[in-house]
């Protein structure tokens, strides 16, 4: 398994998306590299950078800000074999969604985390 990128999240209500994007591609100096939306949650995300914005329902990003970070996997299963190995537990067993496969692990020292591992376009 290896670790692709690490994102910090930022949750906001869906209609600051476009200035908070414009806010984060001026500090990054770069545009957003992907912006999509999850119908079934009714949310949207983008990426920025080592950024990802999330923006929905207040509902929707209350369960989704458990996480204070999110790791960009090659495998999801060998993430998850990893983590549990050395004392990391899985709150959800990896679940695949439109865009790729996810799962939210309490690390050792209490933080949580998302992983993602994304699916080929």
């Amino acid at each position: 398994m290896r670790v692709l990128d690490t994102m910090v999240r930022v949750d906001i209500e869906t209609s600051e998306m476009n200035k908070t994007i414009q806010f984060y591609e001026e500090l990054y100096q770069e545009k957003c590299k992907a912006r999509f939306h999850y119908d079934d949650l009714n949310l949207e995300l983008a990426m920025i950078s080592h950024v990802l914005i999330m923006a929905g329902d207040t509902e929707t990003r209350k369960e989704l800000a458990i996480a204070s970070a999110t790791f960009v996997v090659n495998s999801i299963q060998e993430a998850k074999n990893f983590l549990e190995e050395r004392g990391a537990v899985c709150l959800t067993e990896p679940r695949q969604t439109p865009g790729s496969w996810i799962m939210f692990v309490k690390h050792p020292d209490g933080s949580i985390a998302e992983y993602v591992q994304p699916l080929p376009h």
